[in-house]
This record gives C-alpha cells, sequence and structure tokens, in this order.
C-alpha cells in the first residue's frame, strides 16, 4: 500500500489530521515528531516539519529514505500573491520556485533545475477533493518559496515581477527539490491567510486558524478520493 508523507509547517496546519488519524507509532528525529498510522484508510506519516527551507527538506528527507513515504504533500498556509486571490482561496501548485535563491546556481549544479513540477495526478486529485467540497475557492498556479514573511508591499511587488507567482509561503519548494532529487511525486497545497502585503501581519492573525483548517480539509478529501 502507498504510504502518503504529509507535512505541514505548523502545529495548527497538521491538528485536524492528527486528531483524525489512528496513530500506531510515533517516533522523534531532529525535533521533529513522526506519526505513523492510517488517515481515510491510507497508510500515512504525518509531521510538522517546522519554519523555513532547512525543516522543511530536513523532514521530507527523513520522511522518504527513513519512513517509506511514497509521495510528500505539504498542506497549509501562504500569502496570496496573485490579482483577485484573497484570503481562504486555495492555491494548488503546478509549479514550485524559490525566490531567494540564485536560479542560475541552482541549474549550473545539480539538481540542475531551479523549478519543480508537481505532480500532475496530485493535483486533479486535489482539484477535484476541492470541487466536491464545494465551497472551495480554488486556483492552480505557480508557488514561491523562501527564508521570510513577505508583509511589505514594496517586496511583494519585487518577489510579483520576478516570477508572477499566485502565492508565496516558506517550504513549499524546499519539499519540491527533495521530492524531485527523491524520484518521488509531490504537491503543495495552500490556502491564503493574508494578501502579503502591509496588512498581512492583521489578516493572519485573524484568518490563520480558519486556512490551516481548510488546507486539512482538502487533504483529508483527496485521502478519501485516492485509490
Amino acid at each position: 500500500m502507498k504510504t502518503w508523507g504529509i507535512l505541514g509547517a505548523l502545529d495548527a496546519e497538521v491538528a485536524l489530521l492528527l486528531d483524525q488519524m489512528e496513530v500506531e507509532e510515533s517516533t522523534t528525529v531532529y525535533g521533529s515528531t513522526y506519526y505513523q498510522g492510517t488517515l481515510q484508510g491510507k497508510r500515512v506519516v504525518l509531521a510538522c516539519c517546522g519554519i523555513g527551507k532547512v525543516a522543511a527538506a530536513l523532514c521530507a528527507h527523513v520522511m522518504l529514505r527513513e519512513l517509506g513515504a511514497d509521495v510528500l504533500i505539504n498542506v497549509g498556509i501562504a500569502g496570496a500573491m496573485q490579482q483577485g486571490l484573497t484570503v481562504k482561496d486555495v492555491v494548488i501548485g503546478n509549479e514550485l520556485i524559490f525566490h531567494d535563491f540564485d536560479e542560475e546556481l541552482l541549474t549550473k549544479y545539480y539538481p540542475h533545475c531551479s523549478r519543480f513540477p508537481a505532480d500532475e495526478g496530485l493535483a486533479a486529485l486535489c482539484e477535484q477533493a476541492c470541487r466536491e467540497l464545494g465551497n472551495v475557492r480554488f486556483c492552480t498556479g505557480r508557488i514561491v518559496s523562501g527564508d521570510v514573511f513577505v508583509s511589505e508591499s514594496a517586496l511583494k511587488r519585487d518577489i510579483a515581477a520576478r516570477y508572477s507567482p499566485a502565492c508565496v509561503e516558506m517550504e513549499g519548494a524546499a519539499i519540491a527539490q527533495v521530492a524531485h532529487m527523491s524520484g518521488k511525486p509531490f504537491l503543495v497545497v495552500r490556502t491564503m491567510s493574508d494578501t502579503a502585503d502591509d496588512s498581512a501581519e492583521e489578516l493572519y492573525d485573524n484568518f490563520f486558524a480558519e486556512a490551516a483548517d481548510q488546507s486539512a480539509h482538502i487533504l483529508l478529501k483527496m485521502l478519501s478520493l485516492a485509490e
């Protein structure tokens, strides 16, 4: 049976999933606890990886190499970048990019790739899940990642001009790179908690919990639909 590796950066992003999971065992590696068991009838490894690219990459590696995950799904929150997107909208990432890393270095040296495409089958499954939930505004688009919480309009404009992303967050591209280097499928699903501008911190405080729960509900529906 396929094992799904599910990562969220914060406890609140995986709390609903952990609550509904039938945990068989858990282990702590490098400060993160990994829960193994079943969720919606599927084999799952679930963890809160922590904030930022290094923490996310380390967690993804442990899931794939140590705990036998066959696929990686990163769920959680993000800041809206694309015009028309607002809080509680969902972005299904079809491509992951670092916004704070020199693309030339990644293409010149291994893994010779700076843009990591998500698994099309997983993206389609996520779209189906969003449609069946019925109350989710979603789109498919580029997600960019970097080690900064984007909360200034000037920085938002700079990132938007360089990459034209749908949203911005802090972990997805690192998880995507690990999956790419391991030859494993991945998907990043993010619900907007803020608009990544001067109002970001206030919006984040007001909508973080709802956004995190929505991403978790989408993941639960995905697992229920998966073969």
